[in-house]
């Protein structure tokens, strides 16, 4: 149901002429009046609507453009799948038509310059898996552009991503509030999207002051190959080698590390507590401690950031990077080290339920954005 300043005005206690004027700026208002009437507003959804309304009216068409390997099959696939399912949901709210260009060994250029200008297309969106691509000749095309989940190489084009470095710090914190101090990373050696998280671990290990073990690294970003790794670490030292918690950069190695303690006979979190990274429901298990990055969400401020630039052109702008927070999903395979003793019941996993972390704020970006605007093009 639409809601109008009708509804607003009677909800907040202020006649309508007053309503109008918070809303369009036309006159003195009081603080206090002013902020009852934009909070009615936005939780009545009206500010939601009235920003949905001004996309239809700037934006009708964007193109998404991909390479084939980014829907490839595999345990990583899964954020690539939230990240365009995400982005199809916001397009759909917002009206928007999608036309899609995918290209063998890179973006293909021409077709997608091609594309946009016949479909008369706002914008285009490359979709990344978590990398830097060479995006020189499309960003000397004009469009306007938007990378999410990557950057451009020599950022010259605006992006959205995951704060995976500070993701990794939350999940970190998270096991040392629970009185863990002698914490464990298994990973993967190479992987974009992995690196800024292994960066993370080991950066708030030194500001905590814990200590860590040699890292357990997999194959590759799979269950299988997570379970694997451990099984050897755990014939190799047996009990993880005094490490009393394991902090994996992703949900499926996390899926294969608790695979692997189960048969080696470990408790967890009895034994090992165990927290993963990524936070899509699809590929998490039911119980897993985990620290959601907000793939979903990244379509928001990429379209609002689109949106802006048709709104608002400039001939030489700085480039904005929307770089989003995270945010912990307590789960039970998270409790206090073995032998230690907790003031209530479910130690360090229930005192830190719920818990939120939040990398700063803008209001393109939802509630777990930063935004930085020190690149230029």
């Amino acid at each position: 149901m639409k809601v109008g300043v009708r509804d607003i005005a009677r909800e907040a206690g202020v006649a309508v002429s007053t309503v109008s004027h918070v809303l369009n700026g036309t006159a003195s208002i009081s603080r206090e009046v002013r902020d009852r009437v934009l909070t009615v507003a936005r939780e009545l959804g009206y500010l939601d609507q009235r920003r949905a309304k001004a996309t239809i009216a700037t934006m009708e068409r964007v193109v998404v453009a991909f390479d084939r390997g980014f829907v490839t099959s595999g345990d990583a696939a899964f954020r690539n799948r939230a990240l365009y399912q995400g982005l199809r949901r916001e397009c759909e709210r917002r009206s928007l038509k999608i036309t899609t260009s995918v290209s063998d060994g890179g973006v293909d250029v021409r077709k997608v310059d091609e594309i946009a200008r016949a479909e008369k297309a706002s914008g285009v969106i490359v979709m990344g898996s978590g990398g830097r691509l060479d995006l020189g000749e499309l960003v000397r095309t004009g469009l306007s552009l938007v990378v999410m989940n990557g950057e451009e190489q020599v950022r010259r084009a605006d992006a959205v991503v995951p704060a995976n470095a500070f993701a990794a710090g939350v999940a970190v914190r998270h096991l040392a509030a629970a009185g863990h101090s002698r914490l464990l990373m298994l990973g993967t050696a190479g992987r974009d999207h992995l690196a800024a998280r292994r960066a993370g671990f080991a950066e708030t290990i030194d500001i905590l002051g814990l200590a860590t073990a040699e890292a357990i690294v997999a194959a590759e970003d799979s269950a299988e190959a997570g379970e694997a790794a451990v099984a050897l670490r755990l014939r190799e030292a047996p009990g993880l080698g005094g490490a009393t918690a394991l902090f994996c950069l992703s949900d499926p190695l996390a899926e294969g590390a608790l695979k692997a303690l189960a048969s080696a006979g470990l408790g967890v979190p009895a034994d090992v507590s165990v927290v993963g990274c990524d936070g899509v429901r699809e590929m998490r298990p039911a119980e897993l401690a985990t620290v959601n990055v907000g793939y979903e969400q990244l379509a928001i401020s990429a379209l609002a950031i689109m949106e802006s630039r048709l709104v608002v052109p400039r001939p030489a702008r700085s480039c904005i990077l929307v770089e989003f927070g995270a945010e912990l999903i307590a789960g039970a395979t998270v409790g206090p080290p073995p032998g230690a003793r907790t003031s209530q019941e479910g130690g360090g996993a229930g005192r830190m339920r719920g818990r939120r972390y939040r990398h700063g704020s803008i209001g393109v970006g939802g509630p777990h954005a930063r935004l930085v605007s020190d690149r230029f093009h």
